[in-house]
């Protein structure tokens, strides 16, 4: 690491590397993909801080979905996880998050889920910074939700696509500079081809609450949020 490097969520000096998507998300088939690992720099705190998190998401990704794919690899680390030391906790986490649905059944919502929610928002900032966007995003400035709402299509079509292995992680950002509707930045971010989110990255703190409260459009995106989860 250069000296002089800046923490890319924070701005303080930086001590080492952090993965923008979780590592903990590539199963062990993925260990000779020639896909690169986006990698930004951190300090201690925000690299350490995560972790705990980052492990809750990955579990609560495999079991938000029905089996298969890529998160049938990853369903055997999420079992191991719950062998640890810490194992018990991480049950009571995932049990904590199922919410009953018809058929005697139970359902996970990741939208629900802030610890969820904060990893999401996490990897945004990090996209930012990767994509020389925005560096040392608040995370007060980044709101985030699960996409199960209509997107047009003249929008995604100007979205740039990429993507840290097409099962793992896609996404599609742009960078619209609204000043009018307090928007700097939108994302729109599949994890496991199973849970997607969306994020908005403002300029001030407004256009965050304006969403918390059910906005029904922002700008170009015409979103119409639903009250549910």
């Amino acid at each position: 690491m250069k000296k002089g490097e800046l923490c890319a969520y924070c701005g303080k000096p930086a001590s080492d590397w952090e993965h923008i998507f979780p590592k903990c998300l590539y199963p062990t088939s993925k260990s000779k993909s020639k896909i690169q690992r986006l990698t930004i720099p951190a300090c201690n705190e925000c690299n350490n801080g995560w972790s705990d998190d980052e492990a809750h998401f990955r579990n609560a990704m495999v079991l938000a979905g029905e089996p298969g794919g890529i998160a049938n690899e990853l369903w055997e680390a999420v079992q191991r996880s719950f062998k640890k030391s810490d194992g018990g906790r991480r049950v009571k986490d995932i049990i904590s998050q199922l919410k009953p649905v018809e058929g005697n059944k139970c359902k996970i919502y990741p939208g629900r889920d802030e610890r969820v929610i904060r990893v999401v928002k996490k990897v945004i900032r990090g996209l930012s910074h990767n994509y020389k966007i925005m560096t040392a995003v608040p995370e007060s400035l980044v709101w985030v939700d699960i996409l199960n709402y209509q997107i047009q299509k003249n929008f995604l079509d100007e979205m740039t696509h990429d993507h840290r292995e097409e099962d793992i992680a896609k996404y599609d950002y742009q960078v619209l500079n609204d000043y009018k509707n307090d928007i700097y930045s939108a994302w729109i971010i599949t994890f496991l081809c199973r849970v997607s989110f969306i994020g908005i990255v403002s300029f001030s703190e407004s256009m965050k609450s304006n969403f918390a409260r059910g906005c029904p459009s922002v700008g170009n995106l015409q979103l119409n949020v639903p009250d549910g989860r």
